[in-house]
């Protein structure tokens, strides 16, 4: 090797060197952003979620005892008929 190609060489690998880095360090600034902002997207969809299943609650609720309501009413008056049935059966024999 030659005086020449050793300082050819050092400043070929320490350019190198240095791209390589800032590449790196960039990239990470990059995924790092990208991570706070997908955290931010969620805690504001989490957010939104939550308000909307409160608002829905009460709602929901409201609903589930209409319907139970109404279902025993369905079930007393098969009780009644099915009573009915059986009274009558009874009568015949």
């Amino acid at each position: 090797m030659t005086n020449v190609q050793v300082p050819t060489i050092a400043i070929a690998l320490g350019t190198s060197f240095l791209a390589v880095l800032t590449g790196v360090l960039m990239n990470n600034t990059r995924l790092n952003d990208v991570k706070e902002l997908l955290a931010a997207k969620i805690a504001a969809g989490d957010a939104e979620l939550r308000t909307q299943i409160g608002q829905n609650h009460a709602e929901l609720r409201l609903l589930i005892e209409k319907n139970h309501s109404e279902m025993l009413l369905k079930l007393v008056d098969i009780d009644n008929r099915l009573t009915k049935f059986e009274n009558e059966r009874r009568v015949v024999q």
